[in-house]
């Protein structure tokens, strides 16, 4: 017998919410008057954003989930936390359960169920008393629209088909607009801000499960075919076969003219979902009139592999993050080895940039803790499995690091309950609870960054890349975990914000430049006139300004780099690149390289599989041929010049030849550029000018070297107690495993001019 969604919810919800969501008998919350309806914004406090609520300002500290029950709203709002997320839709998740189990709220066009909306607000409002809500939209498609529109793809699966349709923007954006008003007539004085949320994992991903790969990903079809039409402005264009849309003429990279036709589609593909969130964002503020605060999750350039990368439609996010219509930009914490004990933790964002722009970062935290349930309501398994915490204690630690992760770089946090179990239990409410009291210690703490490295990633260049190369993991996703363990902080930046009028040029000294290889003559002569200057480091990985208007150019990477450099002749699927000389000072030399893939020819199979294993060498390769140039490492294959730094009278150059660069070199050619280094081992850690957290992974009593001359004292926020640091020098109390938050109570971090 089929399971009917009523079915399915009374079973599945349980008594409290199940009937909550289906009675018919619940009263309507009273109207507010739209005139007394709260006021939201971002302000900046001692150099953190924060949230003012009617004058009033809020740690942006929060808590969401799928399956919020009585108990849980009580255990979050008992930690003193004010700031909840609700998600008001009945749709099928991608694990194909409900998202809300309170019922779909969107039922028409324009026409919405208010008894299932009013039921998870009275319970919120009941057991949350004081909270303020940021209310989750969810824009797409639903069965009665595509019953009724059967030319529309459903969004959720293949966003990209339907982005661009007018019509369909149209409608959605006027039930978009008529459900803002509804809601702010009914909750405005408790909403200070609202979501869009669209595509797969409500993440505006466009196919990111894959279902009917490879047709559905990239297929031919009515719609898509007449929003490229009018993206390119040709009537007559269509969108290339799959093969021209995977080939790369030239090694990994898609020659600009050869490969302009498959340049051109996967533009639109990413575009297009850029341009719908603006033109949604833009209707939003039309009823919000920015009185409340908008926002959405969107652009993970440190995080998607190559594959991910190019097929999932988030590379449009730059134009995205520039818009005045939004307010914060979302994402979960970096996932894989990071988020595991053993891991750094991290962002998926370039974090920086959004600050430069003004945006509230909100950092998601929803890892599978000890408690964390293995499967939902249908038996489906919850992904994240592989990396469940083993214990309390790893529970405690890993959330305590990825609060520390972002009070030092003054990014806003929510704790998400995801599908119900990873913080229902008091223990987990205590560990929430702890970090709640820690964050009212630094409330009034002025804080800014005082990192002396700029990182930059380059989102244009990736359209150039083949989905089946590993370049995106060698360049962009793994970085961010070595460079959490180099004992210096970072800054991380788009490429595109190189002369943003508020880059702090002055604190750098090396600038590491992932993979920027298209570099266009501003950003050539900005370089050369800003950035080449005051003794400055430039790190150079693999193929910086390889690819020109026409041609790929050797001679243009000599150029930006001014490192001669010749094509390879030698080239392979695995690259192996040894450290040598004053980057191997360290003990025995460094191997690194990029990773290993499968030759052209050896794929499993032909479809296109966003998760099978790199199919593709990466090629080309380059070497250094510069005798004025010092060789800092070489090719394990046959001693070829690979890793080298040449210095001029404004500026130091380093060349590397390949990525996956491990944490003792990039900590050796910081070194070299003059950054300070606080901590010589592996252990992550974060560092401000006022705080300093490390997580003790290995079993070494920690050596701090601080850039102080005078005596100050680090008071310990989690635990109690602090430590003295004399003249410069401190040893911090050894836990294995433990995570640790140091505020320097009397002096600050500032490595450009010490104290």
């Amino acid at each position: 017998m089929k399971t009917t969604r009523r079915k399915f919810m009374l079973t599945a919800a349980g008594s409290s919410i199940g009937a909550l969501a289906l009675t018919n008998e619940l009263p309507l919350t009273a109207a507010a008057d739209p005139a007394r309806s709260l006021r939201a914004k971002i302000v900046s406090v001692g150099g953190v954003r924060k949230i003012e609520i009617n004058g009033e300002v809020f740690d942006p500290l929060a808590y969401r989930s799928y399956r919020p029950t009585t108990e849980l709203i009580r255990g979050f709002s008992s930690t003193g936390l004010r700031l909840a997320n609700v998600t008001h839709t009945g749709m099928l998740c991608t694990l194909d359960v409900p998202y809300s189990l309170f019922g779909e709220v969107w039922t028409g066009p324009e026409q919405f169920d208010w008894k299932a909306f009013d039921a998870q607000m009275k319970m919120f409002e009941a057991n949350a008393p004081g909270a303020y809500y940021n209310i989750a939209v969810q824009l797409d498609t639903r069965d009665w629209y595509l019953a009724a529109h059967p030319e529309c793809s459903n969004s959720f699966w293949n966003l990209v088909e339907t982005a661009g349709h007018e019509p369909w923007r149209a409608d959605t954006a006027a039930s978009l607009q008529a459900f803002l008003r509804q809601i702010e007539a009914r909750y405005g004085d408790r909403i200070f801000a609202y979501s869009l949320l669209c595509g797969s994992s409500t993440e505006w991903y466009t196919n990111s499960q894959g279902r009917g790969r490879p047709e559905a990903a990239i297929r031919q079809h009515p719609i898509k075919t007449a929003a490229f039409r009018k993206f390119t402005g040709d009537p007559t264009a269509t969108m290339p076969p799959l093969d021209v849309l995977q080939r790369t003429s030239h090694g990994i990279f898609r020659d600009p003219v050869v490969d302009a036709e498959a340049l051109r589609y996967w533009r639109f593909h990413h575009e297009i979902i850029g341009d719908a969130i603006l033109y949604f964002a833009r209707k939003a503020q039309e009823v919000l009139q920015h009185r409340k605060l908008l926002g959405l999750f969107y652009g993970y350039l440190t995080q998607l592999n190559s594959e991910r990368l190019l097929q999932e439609g988030h590379l449009g996010y730059e134009r995205v993050w520039r818009s005045p219509d939004i307010d914060m930009i979302y994402a979960p914490a970096k996932y894989g080895a990071p988020r595991s004990f053993e891991g750094a933790s991290g962002y998926l964002l370039t974090v920086d940039s959004l600050d430069l722009h003004g945006k509230l970062v909100f950092h998601e935290v929803d890892h599978t803790t000890h408690i964390a349930r293995d499967t939902v309501e249908n038996g489906r398994k919850i992904p994240g499995g592989n990396t469940k915490l083993p214990d309390a204690f790893a529970s405690r630690q890993v959330l305590r690091r990825e609060f520390v992760l972002t009070r030092v770089n003054r990014t806003a946090l929510w704790w998400f309950d995801f599908l119900g179990g990873n913080y229902a239990s008091a223990e987990m409410m205590a560990m929430v609870s702890e970090l709640v009291r820690a964050q009212h210690r630094l409330r009034d703490v002025p804080m800014r960054s005082v990192a002396e490295i700029a990182v930059f990633g380059d989102v244009p260049s990736m359209y150039h890349i083949n989905a089946r190369s590993s370049i995106a993991d060698d360049l962009l996703v793994r970085p961010p975990d070595e460079l959490a363990r180099i004992g210096a902080p970072y800054d991380i930046y788009n490429f595109s914000d190189l002369d943003h009028a508020h880059m702090p040029w002055d604190r750098y000294k090396i600038c590491i430049f992932l993979n920027p290889f298209v570099i266009s003559r501003e950003k050539q002569a900005f370089l050369r006139s800003k950035v080449q200057r005051s003794g400055r480091t430039l790190l150079w990985i693999y193929a910086p300004n390889y690819i020109q208007k026409d041609r790929f150019s050797v001679e243009a990477i000599s150029d930006i780099t001014g490192i001669k450099l010749v094509r390879r002749v030698e080239e392979g699927s695995a690259v192996t690149v040894r450290a040598e000389g004053i980057f191997a000072r360290i003990g025995a030399a460094m191997q690194y390289g990029f990773t290993p893939g499968l030759k052209t020819g050896e794929q499993r199979d032909q479809t296109f599989d966003m998760r099978s294993n790199s199919l593709l060498e990466t090629a080309p390769l380059f070497e250094v041929r510069d005798e004025a140039a010092r060789t800092c490492g070489v090719y394990d294959s046959n001693g070829a010049s690979a890793l080298a730094l040449k210095k001029f009278e404004t500026h130091t150059s380093i060349y590397s030849a390949v990525g996956n660069l491990p944490a003792p070199l990039y900590r050796e050619i910081v070194r070299s550029a003059g950054v300070h280094i606080y901590y010589e081992g592996r252990d992550p850690v974060y560092i401000n000018n006022r705080l300093l957290g490390i997580h003790m992974q290995g079993d070494a009593t920690p050596t701090i070297t601080l850039p102080l001359r005078k005596s100050c004292r680090l008071v310990d926020i989690f635990d109690g107690g602090e430590v003295r640091a004399e003249g410069g020098m401190c040893q911090l109390p050894f836990q294995r495993g433990a995570t640790k938050l140091y505020l320097l109570a009397d002096a600050t971090f500032n490595p450009e001019n010490v104290v």
